[in-house]
């Protein structure tokens, strides 16, 4: 099964296109992520997809007219065309507002026009998968991904072992209230920080670990976990209304802080 994986939820968009010869002809089911504490690394990132393209830009307003450019890069890169598609992976944030939609409405719209499966995943278990991977942090530790929320605010959630839950979901805090709230949670365990906003925040700079993936969420460490999501929906054969309720049509955002635009009043009158 070919899994092309999507994220632009912060400054660098990105598109992965992997291989996973085991899940050819799985359920058309999917497996987006639930924002309580549940939504880590319930499955395991199976390093071991080969990864057949990849490719990343820098753009943070532009992830709409650039995506789809990503898309046809990776699928050129690996002489693949859009119908070889079996499944999609899709970074479902927290992040940027309009970033996170981008990549949601994306995966949605390629996901029903081919019929096939999708699965949701943080950007911040795809940051933590790669800085475990990478030997960043290890089974013990407290690893938090960061990424930047702006107005002086942070996303942030905790791990303490690969492939497990987050043992803080995913939510926002004032910058100069991370480190304090961090530290709280550690409890005498060794911190290791990702994510290039922690290089901007004075008390976490000594416990920062830098590296493309870990700096932001890659594409294809949401590919990774979202093939080790499928895998888990194929094996357990998924039926009936636990298919429906992972069909893709049903796959959303993960925003942690509420939008600034809220409904207008009833009998509100624009000025004019």
């Amino acid at each position: 099964m070919k899994l092309l994986a999507l994220s632009t939820s912060t400054p660098r968009g990105s598109a992965a296109l992997l291989d996973a010869a085991d899940l050819d002809g799985p359920a058309r089911t999917a497996a987006p992520p639930s924002s309580g504490s549940s939504a880590g690394l319930a499955s395991a990132p199976d390093a071991g997809a080969r990864v057949l393209a990849a490719t990343t830009y820098a753009d943070l307003h532009g992830h709409a007219e650039r995506i789809f450019g990503a898309i046809d890069q990776v699928l050129a890169a690996a002489c693949m065309p859009a119908a070889a598609v079996g499944a999609l992976g899709c970074d479902v944030g927290p992040g940027s507002f309009t970033g996170v939609r981008v990549a949601v409405a994306a995966a949605k719209g390629v996901a029903l026009a081919l019929d096939v499966p999708t699965a949701g995943v943080t950007s911040l278990e795809a940051m933590a998968a790669a800085a475990f991977a990478a030997g960043a942090a290890s089974p013990g530790d407290l690893l938090v991904p960061l990424i930047d929320a702006k107005k002086g605010e942070v996303f942030l959630a905790a791990f303490d072992r690969p492939a497990a839950p987050s043992e803080v979901p995913p939510r926002h805090l004032p910058r100069d209230a991370a480190f304090d709230a961090i530290a709280a949670l550690a409890a005498g365990r060794r911190i290791v920080v990702v994510g290039a906003v922690a290089e901007e925040i004075e008390a976490l700079r000594p416990l920062a670990v830098r590296g493309e993936a870990l700096d932001f969420p890659d594409a294809v460490w949401i590919g990774r976990i979202a093939i080790g999501r499928l895998r888990t929906a194929a094996a357990g054969g998924e039926r009936g209304r636990a298919a429906a309720e992972h069909d893709a049509a049903l796959l959303e955002p993960l925003y942690v802080r509420a939008p600034d635009a809220k409904p207008a009043e009833l009998g509100y009158t624009p000025p004019r």
